[in-house]
């Protein structure tokens, strides 16, 4: 089977976030799958955008698959490792595969970007959070 071109815009997406019984182990993060084999005719990467508001994070997590993020706009820490990346707009992130990983608004607005797995859909993505 060949992938057809898919093109999908932002706006006709709604927004997602975990259940309020998550968000204090989880963080407080909302996103929006563009790109994923469960919604459209796509394989092989999985591509969205998220939103962090002021003062929130979405906390430490790892997951097999590696990750891009890319800033779209705000301010934020990005920790790898546990190592400390403060990123603005314009910043490209790459997260290995397993990688213990968190994202932090330090700003006053949105921290919003762009997110890319190696997946052919955001069902296969499992985000472990530890204590």
């Amino acid at each position: 089977m060949i992938s057809e071109p898919v093109v999908v815009q932002e706006s006709a997406r709604e927004w997602d976030t975990w259940p309020d019984e998550d968000v204090t182990e989880k963080g407080l993060v909302y996103w929006k799958t563009l790109l994923s084999a469960d919604i459209t005719h796509s394989e092989t990467l999985t591509m969205g955008i998220a939103k962090i508001p002021p003062g929130e994070a979405l906390h430490e997590h790892r997951h097999l698959q590696a990750e891009i993020y890319l800033i779209l706009q705000g301010r934020g820490v990005v920790r790898i490792d546990g190592k400390p990346q403060p990123v603005t707009a314009g910043s490209a992130v790459f997260i290995p595969g397993n990688a213990p990983h968190s994202c932090e608004n330090t700003g006053a607005t949105d921290l919003q970007f762009a997110y890319v797995f190696p997946a052919n859909s955001f069902e296969e993505i499992e985000h472990i959070f530890e204590e």
